[in-house]
This record gives structure tokens, C-alpha cells and sequence, in this order.
């Protein structure tokens, strides 16, 4: 039975490794994530987590975001192989966006010498921060055949708030007709706003983890995919990574991560993942 399980693992890690070889591009980009977070059980079966944490963006050449959250999970079947739990949280994030290129057209005419010339027009957003609001709905079950291995399937319903924000700075590049000198942009810099928008997503995750024997490791790999339901995103993360426990109250955890993004939030990216918990 350990065999095929370990065979199973193997496989499941190798498919992850081998999407993440396929999908890798010199123009990803690379952050960090680092979270530290405790949890306490409030009653038999009934538990309470927060969690705080720091995101980098542009190869961790910038903060990418500051997280801050709390989850309530109630296990409502608990046997010795089987268990599920439902659970419901919410979370506050302030994001950075990056520099904005946006594409308005191209101006068309000709030079001194009567030769056709063509010049892009567009307009720069600059860099600004966001609030953003997360509530999840999420239900949970795990499989572990015996001590060593434990298989998790999860499916989660997240509904994202990104609120509005004013006075954002944008500078428009249009070609400058009266000017003597040939593809001279005239700069103008204003200041705009960004409506709030409402994003629902739903999310699936599996998880495969063993607890090595004789030492306090627990790998993993999992693979993760969303899909919104009210707009347009496919988003896969795939990782790997190992749980370090110290004793029943402290846990540092350690992953790598590569995920795809077809929206504007997230870049297709790597990440390398460091986090402690603390149980009370």
C-alpha cells in the first residue's frame, strides 16, 4: 500500500514540476511571500486562525501587497481516515499596481521630406496602492490511509471588493503636431480615478503530504486552479514545498510556487514561500 501511494506522490510532483517546466519564461516574474499567523482552538472541532502577510513583486524589487486576515472552521466529521470541515474568512489587502501601459491609437502623417510616419499614441497610469476587501466560503475534506500520507481536496468561493481610488497620475503621450521636430510627444499629466469593481472566484485545491518518518517534516505538493465567475481569469498555482514542526506549538513552513495569471492583477510569476505558525 505505501508503495503505490508513493508512487501516486511521485507522479502527482512530477506533473506539477513538469506544467511549471513548460509554462517557465525568462519574462516571469519572481517574489517573495512571508507570513506569520497563529491559531487556537475555540471548542472541540471548532477553530480560529489570523494571519498576517507580505508579498514582493518586480523580481522582490517591491512590496506587492500587505495582507491581514482571520478564518473560523468548524469540523463536522471526524473519523480516524476521514474527516471534512467547513470554514469562512475574511480578508483586508493593500496591493501595489504596477506602471500601466495603455495603448490609444497612432497618429498618422508626414514629415518634411513628405514620407508617411506613424506615432503611437497612449496614456501611463503610474504606480498606486488599493484597498482591497476578501470574504471566502470554503469546504474541505481530507484523506490519510495511515500515518505517513494525507490527501486534501478543497473547493473555495471568494468574493474580492477592490475599492475606488482617486487621484491616480496619468500622463497622456500624444504626438505634437506643431512641433518642428519629427515624433516629439506632447506630455500631459492628470490626475484620474479607478472605480470599484467586484470579483467572484471559485477555487480548487489538492494536496498531497507525507510525514517523513523519524524526522519533523511533512512534504507537500499541491495543485491549485481559479476560474471568476462574473469575469474572465484562469489562474493555476503549483507548488512544493515542506512543513518543519518543532513541537505541537510552533511550525515553520517553506515552498516554492509558479503560477499563470490571464488578468491584469497577478503576473505569471515564481515565488519562494516562508511562514510560521504558532498553535495555542
Amino acid at each position: 500500500m505505501t508503495k503505490r501511494l508513493l508512487f501516486v506522490a511521485s507522479l502527482f510532483a512530477c506533473t506539477v514540476l513538469n506544467v511549471v517546466a513548460q509554462d517557465f519564461s525568462v519574462d516571469d516574474d519572481f517574489g517573495v511571500d512571508i507570513s506569520l499567523g497563529a491559531e487556537k482552538e475555540l471548542l472541540p472541532d471548532l477553530e480560529i486562525s489570523i494571519e498576517g502577510d507580505l508579498r514582493t513583486q518586480q523580481n522582490s524589487q517591491r512590496i506587492e501587497r500587505y495582507v491581514l486576515g482571520a478564518e473560523l472552521s468548524y469540523k463536522f466529521l471526524n473519523t480516524k481516515k476521514f474527516d471534512m470541515k467547513v470554514s469562512g474568512g475574511f480578508e483586508y489587502m493593500w496591493n501595489q499596481k504596477l506602471e500601466e501601459t495603455n495603448y490609444k491609437g497612432t497618429w498618422e502623417g508626414y514629415d518634411w521630406d513628405n514620407q508617411l510616419i506613424k506615432i503611437d499614441e497612449y496614456n501611463v497610469n503610474e504606480r498606486y496602492w488599493r484597498n482591497r476587501h476578501r470574504t471566502s466560503l470554503g469546504l474541505s475534506a481530507e484523506y490519510s490511509p495511515n500515518k505517513r500520507w494525507s490527501f486534501q481536496l478543497k473547493e473555495t468561493v471568494q468574493y474580492s471588493h477592490y475599492c475606488r481610488e482617486d487621484s491616480i497620475n496619468q500622463l497622456e503621450y500624444r504626438y505634437d503636431e506643431d512641433d518642428d521636430v519629427d515624433g516629439d510627444y506632447k506630455v500631459k499629466h492628470d490626475l484620474k480615478s479607478v472605480d470599484p469593481k467586484d470579483r467572484v472566484v471559485l477555487r480548487s485545491k489538492f494536496t498531497v503530504e507525507y510525514n517523513v518518518k523519524g524526522l519533523p517534516l511533512n512534504p507537500f505538493a499541491s495543485i491549485d486552479y481559479g476560474c471568476g465567475l462574473n469575469y474572465t481569469a484562469n489562474k493555476w498555482k503549483y507548488s512544493v514545498g515542506t512543513d518543519y514542526t518543532i513541537n505541537k506549538k510552533h511550525k515553520f513552513t517553506l515552498y516554492y510556487r509558479f503560477q499563470t495569471e490571464d488578468d491584469d492583477d497577478e503576473p505569471n510569476g515564481h515565488m519562494l514561500g516562508m511562514g510560521y505558525k504558532l498553535k495555542f
